[in-house]
């Protein structure tokens, strides 16, 4: 991609925001960008690829799609007033029993008996975003069950997304990962790429929160064809047997390797555009497998963007409000707005 793309809008518009990912790292993120929802149309896009704890329960089950990161995401966007944070704490709520409702949770479940009524994940989570007054929207990347099967150094094959993320140090880190079976991506979710102005990508763990939401087939054609400026956010720490040798580098790397990976769309290259990097300050302490930032970055991004953006109380998470300034202020100087 050629490095003058920029958006362009009027003074007076809203800056057209998607993200892309799953797990804590999405909510963490959209918690800090809903104080910004008077200035940016907010989308997030979520994985729907785990299979472990209640949202695995529920799909073994019922062969809904996984829950989890979605009702993460719902109940992030909530509006902080004080019946709707009460709502959010109650999406949250997991039960506690010696029966078959032991650990689900009440957001969890709720989705699903929408989803059993509608017959449609993307109607379901719709239904319920308009229910809450959310300050954004929430789009599954599928409507299709799939799981996360990832290919190891040594070219061993591991098959789920809790058994890859359940992974030791003894073992070889990942090489890449697929879907079994191959999906479609949510028409929506399409929908909304095309219309960005800036693509989020990550936090969170790189091969099974960030990656799978590029695998559905369309992602990557859509991502394509946008205009949209794209944006990483660099996970504060490594992962034992998945990213433990990675440099800030090997995480923008693999992202560009996927956006360029089973392309049908004839047009320029797609790559990260710019990454946010944690650079820490007196107050902010580097966790102990901290990601560094070395040279070959700068031959995968074209912007790199050094912030104290992790949590001062707990340095391996993201201070929403401190990533979600440091985004704005991107957004400020690469979007003639």
């Amino acid at each position: 991609m050629s490095d003058d793309r920029q958006p362009e809008c009027q003074e007076s518009s809203r800056v057209n925001l998607v993200t892309i990912g799953g797990g804590t790292g999405s909510s963490t993120l959209l918690r800090g960008l809903k104080r910004y929802s008077d200035r940016i149309d907010i989308t997030a896009i979520v994985t729907t690829f785990d299979d472990g704890g209640s949202s695995g329960r529920l799909g073994r089950q019922f062969g809904v799609p996984a829950l989890g990161d979605l009702r993460r995401c719902i109940a992030a966007l909530l509006p902080d007033y004080a019946p709707r944070s009460w709502i959010a704490r109650m999406l949250e709520h997991r039960f506690t029993s010696t029966g078959d409702l032991d650990d689900h949770s009440l957001g969890n479940l709720m989705l699903l008996g929408m989803w059993q009524r509608t017959g449609s994940l993307m109607q379901t989570v719709e239904t319920m975003c308009e229910s809450l007054d959310l300050l954004g929207r929430v789009i599954p990347i599928s409507d299709e069950p799939a799981n996360i099967c990832a290919i190891l150094e040594d070219g061993t094959l591991i098959r789920g997304e809790s058994n890859v993320g359940a992974r030791n140090q003894d073992l070889f880190e990942c090489s890449s990962v697929y879907l079994e079976p191959s999906v479609a991506v949510n028409p929506a979710a399409k929908e909304a790429l095309l219309a960005a102005d800036l693509i989020i990508l990550g936090p969170g763990d790189l091969f099974t929160s960030v990656v799978p939401n590029l695998l559905p087939c369309g992602v990557t054609d859509a991502i394509r064809e946008s205009s949209a400026l794209i944006l990483q956010v660099c996970n504060l720490a490594t992962k034992q047997g998945e990213t433990s040798t990675y440099t800030a580098s090997d995480f923008a790397s693999t992202i560009n390797r996927y956006l360029d990976a089973g392309q049908s769309v004839a047009s320029v290259d797609r790559r990260v555009d710019a990454m946010i990097i944690n650079g820490s300050d007196d107050g902010h302490l580097q966790p102990e497998n901290a990601i560094k930032q070395d040279s070959r970055l700068f031959t995968e991004v074209g912007t790199v963007i050094v912030k104290p953006v992790s949590d001062r109380s707990n340095p391996r998470n993201h201070d929403s409000v401190a990533l979600a300034s440091a985004i704005m202020e991107y957004i400020g100087d690469a979007i003639a707005c």
